[in-house]
């Protein structure tokens, strides 16, 4: 049975296994026949959809061909699209459809609320909102689908409103104002949802804040519409002036807790990187007073050993006095404990007893640990970083969702569907960072006499930040060595992964890392990068190599480059970190690996609808939303 998602990224599952869609054109097709929900789909309305009013004179022969390509590629897909009329039908019966889910779902709520069935219909509600992920079909956006699109986006926001009725009637005030602050930002001109923000505010004792909402809202309608809040609103408006109904003092932890691990004493480059990460997190901090800001959620990826923790780490530090109430870190990767990554549900136990609340009492679930976590930080201003994080949904709950607080994410993926203010990939530091860097670790004085072995210590070491750190700790304890006597035994291609080794831990063991994190046709493509010249790996020779089809090799390629353990120089072509590459070496000649020889089973692996483009050597990657560049 395939899972289907349009509420969010168009992803399609057949299992564990996640279908590979290449191209807009096959996404946006694929995308129109889901959203038909079994129905037909003329030929005239896939031709809008994928070019909207511009389609070329062999548009209909184009549609043609995706159509038989979506056949070709995926068995599970050639058995339900048929031709109907001059169009086409995608015969959903017996596949899980989001979409169709959330409908469902949100019209059992309605019904278990109007026989006065509140608890069922919250839990139908909760279900429903929690299938989105993001707009429907987000990245594809077109006027061929605007109509069901809207319609989708509607119901949402009415499922959301009722949801926050019976929230609200339950007196869960403080767990739904996190939701409620990320809603109004995206929807200012929703006088419904302002509402019902400020009743949770002021209910919750943050009359001020209930107050700071009106005003904003006041101001943007007038802006836009040249209008005022309509007549409901200004009601509440005058009762929370009048201070009817004043919920009594609530009682919470107190928040002064920080676990962040120690940063180190004197942290090397990444000037503009940190300065970036710091502009931004002080215009949050003062935007994080407004009610009617976006939660901000700082996103920062890269490749295994680049440097990604310790750049968060030591922003968080920095970021301390902003966020005083509790700096809490939680490491999400499989070093967490037992070689796999917490649940979603022991996360939010480690972050409820951080932030003070009595283990006892945390909830069991993990629905209700969520809204303790945020009604708790309701109206706080807290610093959550998220370290080594696989994957946007296990986060989801975790996100505090109020304007007062902060995340950091790290991830060795790139988040693309996770919805952060700024989006920061790390490159390899510049030859003087990393010089600086080995001169600290192994003494100024030793560095400064061998300045030229320093640098080529620092190149072989693909100016990656551990294994430059590495390198230096191998030298310092050795002061018979020289630098140039270092620079040698990198120099022997064999023995360079070897030499970067210390007592807490090495460069292999961190590749390994991200190696294990890949499924099994990944790495398998990932071995046989080790046969290509690592500086020029065309999509003809992997395929050639694996035995698989252009699209699947390129589907695969393209997977790799999205968990940093390939660049894309051009369509087509790609490069590894040559560290990586001496890595992909040793592991194909591992014994151990033998078994995997023979082809795997054809890969159906995620396809990044936006291929990631080169960026100077040392330029910081950064996507920005809602704010201008700093």
């Amino acid at each position: 049975m395939l899972e289907c998602r349009v509420l969010g990224l168009l992803e399609v599952w057949c299992g564990r296994e996640r279908l590979g869609l290449s191209g807009k054109k096959r996404q946006r097709v694929l995308g129109a026949l889901l959203l038909a929900a079994g129905e037909p789909v003329s030929l005239n309305r896939l031709i809008d959809t994928v070019w909207e009013h511009r389609a070329p004179a062999t548009g209909a022969k184009q549609i043609r061909n995706v159509a038989s390509d979506l056949r070709g590629t995926h068995p599970e897909i050639a058995e339900r699209l048929t031709l109907a009329g001059d169009g086409y039908r995608l015969a959903l019966d017996g596949w899980r459809l989001d979409a169709r889910e959330f409908t469902e779902r949100v019209a059992q709520a309605r019904g278990h609320r109007d026989k006065g069935g509140v608890g069922q219909a919250l839990e139908e509600f909760r279900a429903a909102l929690r299938l989105w992920r993001g707009p429907v079909l987000a990245g594809l956006e077109s006027p061929g689908l605007r109509a069901q699109t809207a319609a989708l986006e509607e119901l949402r926001l009415a499922a959301m409103e009722e949801r926050v009725e019976l929230e609200l009637a339950q007196r869960n005030h403080e767990s739904v104002i996190g939701d409620l602050s990320t809603w109004v930002a995206e929807n200012r001109l929703r006088e419904r949802l302002v509402a019902q923000l400020m009743l949770a505010l002021y209910r919750s004792g943050a009359q001020a804040r209930a107050l700071a909402v009106y005003e904003e809202t006041r101001r943007i309608l007038k802006q836009e519409l040249g209008t005022g809040p309509g007549a409901e609103l200004q009601e509440l408006h005058r009762r929370i002036l009048r201070c009817e109904g004043r919920p009594p003092a609530r009682s919470a932890p107190v928040l002064t807790h920080n676990n962040l691990p120690h940063s180190a004493v004197r942290f090397t480059g990444r000037t503009r990187e940190t300065a970036m990460l710091s502009d931004m997190a002080r215009s949050y901090a003062d935007g994080g007073r407004s009610p009617s800001v976006a939660p901000a959620v700082l996103a920062i990826d890269g490749m295994a050993g680049i440097g990604k923790t310790a750049l968060a780490v030591h922003a968080a530090h920095q970021f301390t006095p902003l966020y005083p109430d509790a700096q809490l870190y939680v490491d999400m990767g499989a070093r967490a404990g037992a070689g796999r990554p917490p649940s979603p549900a022991a996360a939010l136990g480690t972050l409820l007893t951080g932030l003070g609340y009595p283990p006892g009492d945390i909830p069991e679930g993990l629905e209700e640990r969520s809204a303790t976590w945020r009604r708790l930080l309701a109206d706080r201003r807290a610093l959550i970083l998220l370290d080594d994080v696989a994957d946007t949904r296990r986060i989801l709950p975790l996100l505090p969702g109020v304007p007062s607080c902060l995340t950091i994410v790290t991830s060795r993926t790139r988040l693309m569907d996770l919805i952060a203010t700024c989006h920061l990939t790390l490159r390899e530091m510049t030859s003087a960072e990393g010089r600086d860097l080995f001169g600290r670790i192994v003494g100024e004085e030793r560095a400064a006499a061998e300045r030229e072995a320093v640098d080529e210590v620092v190149d072989m070491c693909g100016r990656l930040p551990l294994a430059i750190r590495l390198a230096a700790a191998k030298l310092r304890p050795r002061t018979s060595w020289t630098v140039a006597q270092l620079a040698s035994h990198l120099a022997r291609g064999r023995q360079r992964l070897a030499t970067l080794e210390a007592e807490d831990g090495s460069l292999v063991e961190v590749f390994h890392q991200a190696y294990r994190g890949l499924s099994r046709a990944q790495q398998h493509v990932f071995r046989l990068l080790g046969r290509l010249p690592g500086d020029h790996i065309g999509t003809h020779n992997v395929a050639g190599l694996a035995g698989i089809s252009l699209s699947q090799a390129d589907a695969l390629l393209e997977s790799l480059v999205d968990t940093h353990l390939l660049g894309t120089p051009a369509p087509g072509r790609y490069v590894i970190h040559e560290l990586l590459h001496a890595y992909a070496v040793q592991i194909a000649a591992d014994k151990a690996t033998a078994g995997f020889a023979r082809t795997p089973p054809v890969p159906t692996l995620p396809w990044s609808a936006a291929r990631p483009r080169p960026h100077p050597a040392h330029e910081p990657v950064v996507g920005i939303a809602n704010v201008p560049l700093p």
